[in-house]
């Protein structure tokens, strides 16, 4: 996933004097609340418990969209005023899994230039989010993203996370959004439309 989908990351390439680098990545966030215990009557009998209901799990959901990412993709990068022409950024980025089927670690190389990246996109059933990092060998520090699966289509919405608050870095980049189109393409948009990317499965 770039942006990890970016993504999983994106490399932004602009003109010939020089690369820019737009990183985009996933981190865990806090884990929803722990459902209400009940309590025994105070004559010693036990009472009913009340527990609060739980958000259903989306470890599931999660593992069949971090399955249908793993492989070889095509991508492709089109930037604000330019939606419509060649695109700006094309390359490659491989997937596969990093320990079991819930963590992927991706690599990256982009056509006609010495940029290359790499991170991870996962799930965190405790914190039931998407996570994700990114790092490329030019630009600044990797950023991170959180991500929350949309129940009603197979798509993720991640946002930024500050490395270090506070600090005068520059602003996080926007929130992104990446869908799966099929088992062969997936698309990933900001959502301030600053850019687009789509990946074609090799």
């Amino acid at each position: 996933m770039n942006g990890c989908y970016n993504t999983m990351g994106i490399g932004r390439v602009r003109g010939s004097a020089g690369v820019a680098v737009c990183v985009l990545a996933a981190a865990a966030a806090f884990a929803p609340g722990l459902a209400a215990q009940g309590a025994k009557e105070a004559n010693g009998r036990g009472g009913p418990s009340s527990a609060v209901a739980r958000p259903a799990s989306h470890l599931q959901p999660a593992r069949g969209m971090l399955g249908d990412l793993v492989g070889t993709w095509r991508f492709e990068i089109w930037f604000a005023g330019n939606f419509s022409g060649t695109p700006d950024v094309s390359g490659i980025r491989v997937l596969k899994a990093l320990f079991d089927d819930l963590r992927l670690e991706w690599t990256e190389v982009l056509d006609h230039s010495q940029v290359q990246g790499q991170g991870l996109v996962g799930f965190d059933p405790s914190s039931d989010r998407f996570f994700s990092t990114a790092v490329y060998n030019v630009g600044s520090a990797p950023e991170l993203l959180t991500g929350i699966l949309d129940d009603a289509q197979p798509s993720i919405t991640f946002y930024p996370i500050s490395i270090s608050p506070g600090a005068g870095e520059p602003p996080p980049a926007p929130s992104s959004t990446l869908a799966v189109l099929d088992h062969d393409h997936f698309g990933w948009t900001a959502q301030d439309r600053t850019w687009r990317a789509v990946f074609t499965r090799q």
